[in-house]
């Protein structure tokens, strides 16, 4: 049964409407898959599903159904933007190629987005976070990263592919003053705060991600549908100058896929 929910109009101003490309933004990377159609910030249709595994097909009938809501055609599209990764590797492969052929037709600029970028871009302004999606099998794709107020993103450290109690200890070791976001510290709250408690970390849960809690570590909680904030992040590439086409949409998986693993394992043994 699907649980598509279809949202418009986005609550933007006519202000920010009438601003910046017309863009259409995607994530296919994170369990809750989601579209946007934006002509700047201002968001004219948004979808969003929790069918991740679909393949191209359905994610082009979702690009349809959304272009659709706003009234508008593909050949109206400015910016192509997509989630690059980490995150599911069937959900980046058709997601990455569908606006990569889209974008090599139509001849328009698109921007791959790194995922925990998109997620840390829901808690700005921040200026250590850790932003974390679940990667199965008990792991998390994790990431150190700064926010400032516009939206810049800043990187602390690379992203990652590791268990919670690894990435746990790297948190104790930072110290204090830390943001957690994104669904894998909503599913890893508990060892998160256990963890803070054990090392004398104020622990402090924000309903307003944007409210100073000092040295405490916090979970701030984001938007689960990322496609706006990819959208913004890539209209911001274009207004820092880059011209990126149909070639910048690379996945980042951070880790080998299952197929990869195993052929690895054979060809130790």
């Amino acid at each position: 049964m699907s649980n598509d929910k279809n949202f418009q109009g986005g609550g933007a101003g006519a202000a920010d409407t009438a601003a910046g490309p017309l863009t259409l933004a995607l994530d296919t990377a994170t369990e809750r898959r989601s579209v946007a159609v934006m002509r700047g910030a201002g968001v004219l249709a948004e979808r969003a599903s929790d069918l991740r595994e679909s393949g191209a097909a359905s994610v082009l009938a979702e690009v349809d159904a959304a272009l659709k809501d706003a009234g508008l055609r593909v050949r109206d599209v400015e910016l192509f933007a997509a989630a690059a990764g980490p995150g599911s590797f069937t959900g980046l492969r058709s997601g990455i190629a569908t606006l990569k052929a889209l974008s090599h037709t139509l001849r328009r600029p698109a921007a791959g987005v790194p995922t925990l970028h998109a997620v840390a871009y829901g808690a700005r302004p921040a200026g250590r976070l850790v932003a974390l999606i679940p990667a199965g099998r008990g792991e998390v794709f994790a990431q150190f990263l700064s926010v400032n107020a516009a939206g810049e993103v800043g990187e602390l450290s690379p992203p990652a592919h590791v268990s919670p109690a690894r990435l746990l200890e790297r948190a104790v070791a930072a110290g204090g003053a830390l943001r957690w976001v994104g669904g894998g510290a909503l599913k890893y709250l508990g060892l998160i705060k256990e963890a803070a408690r054990a090392h004398g970390f104020a622990f402090v849960e924000a309903d307003d991600g944007r409210a100073d809690a000092g040295d405490a570590w916090q979970y701030v909680p984001v938007p689960d549908a990322l496609a706006r904030g990819v959208g913004l992040l890539a209209q911001a590439r274009l207004r820092r100058g880059e011209s990126p086409g149909a070639d910048d949409l690379r996945p980042l998986y951070v880790r080998p896929s299952d197929a990869e693993l195993h052929e690895q394992c054979q060809a130790r043994g």
